[in-house]
């Protein structure tokens, strides 16, 4: 027999088609009426929420698929829709946490469309379980944190490394990261920048390694020929750290932390705003702890001539900006003496 091609027959076609991809489809498609009532719920939704179809039509979603902490959310959104037609969801793919049969939770991402086949809005949601990609993001963090924690851990052993060959400036890295941080914080730079700047101050050093230990340790005043001889471990750290991928511009640090603005500086000489920002802050909190603290060759001074030397110097030898901030950082109570790594627990925390 000839198959009918009317119209007709041609929609119940159609509408069979149609239901034959909502039950095939592999996410979980739940269909509500203006009441948020469950008119419809594919086998994608029965895996997902654990229920059969006949255990939700005619329920309302709130108590069947929400958890009891956001219905009072969704019964105030749909109230808002019908009443105002403003569609703050619809429309739009966002994650939320929904609940099984048995009342566990699960995130899920939803996009909510809304259709008008009779007088009465119908709403179509498409509901997909994310809990493995929260997982593998979850996962993820933490294993970014744990080669984040094994890095820091690296950096402090290389220092101590280096300290070891100078007992004169025990800790001294270790002090000036803490303060080229802080300084950092005061003038509101990004987490990631304060880790940068945090991190190469850790090592800014490193380049003393290639210092013979008698001119680290020699007692009285530096003979020229020492003094330059010392100036080599700026760019002895940059060789050393350069073939590294660092994320930050570690290398850069170790190379420029005594440059000045005015070109005073060394090894190169640089300029105002040829000098890394995150170098000219390490480079403050370097003079301040090395002034600070005494060396072979010379007795420390108090903190008080430390900062003034500093401001007299704010724009001509030293970015202003990291001027201002280090004083207020003391003005505010900050010991350096005091410093604890401890409490830059923001370095291996989650973001």
């Amino acid at each position: 027999m000839e198959r009918d091609k009317s119209p007709g027959n041609r929609q119940d076609l159609s509408s069979e088609s149609l239901q034959l991809l909502v039950d095939s489809a592999l996410d979980g498609i739940v269909t509500m009426d203006a009441y948020g009532r469950i008119i419809a719920f594919n086998p994608a939704a029965e895996k997902i929420f654990g229920y059969g179809r006949s255990e939700v039509i005619g329920q309302l979603v709130s108590k069947k698929l929400i958890p009891p902490k956001g219905r009072a959310a969704h019964d105030k959104g749909l109230k808002h829709f019908l009443t105002t037609g403003e569609k703050k969801i619809i429309g739009r793919r966002i994650e939320l946490e929904a609940m099984r049969a048995g009342g566990s939770t699960f995130p899920a991402e939803i996009a909510v469309i809304s259709v008008s086949p009779g007088k009465e809005p119908v709403f179509i949601a498409y509901i997909r379980d994310i809990s493995d990609r929260k997982e593998w993001a979850e996962e993820r963090i933490e294993y970014a944190e744990n080669i984040k924690r094994t890095l820091l851990q690296t950096l402090l052993a290389v220092s101590k490394t280096v300290e070891i060959r100078d007992p004169y400036t025990a800790g001294h890295q270790r002090r000036v990261a803490h303060l080229a941080a802080s300084i950092a914080r005061v003038m509101g730079l990004s987490d990631e920048e304060v880790e940068g700047i945090f991190l190469g101050a850790l090592i800014h050093d490193i380049g003393k390694i290639a210092v013979p230990s008698d001119i680290l340790s020699r007692p009285g005043e530096l003979r020229d020929e020492d003094a330059s001889y010392l100036k080599i471990h700026c760019h002895k750290g940059y060789e050393i750290l350069k073939p590294v991928d660092f994320p930050w511009p570690i290398a850069e640090i170790a190379l420029q932390h005594h440059e000045h603005l005015d070109g005073s500086g060394y090894p190169q000489g640089l300029q105002g705003s040829e000098i890394l920002p995150e170098a000219r802050i390490v480079c403050i909190a370097d003079v301040v702890d090395a002034m600070t603290s005494h060396r072979p060759y010379r007795p420390a001074i108090s903190l008080q001539e430390a900062l003034t030397s500093l401001s007299a110097k704010a724009g001509r030898w030293y970015d202003r900006d990291a001027v201002e901030a280090c004083i207020e950082l003391f003005e505010e109570g900050y010991r350096i003496d005091a410093a604890n790594l401890e409490e830059l627990a923001w370095l291996i925390s989650p973001k």
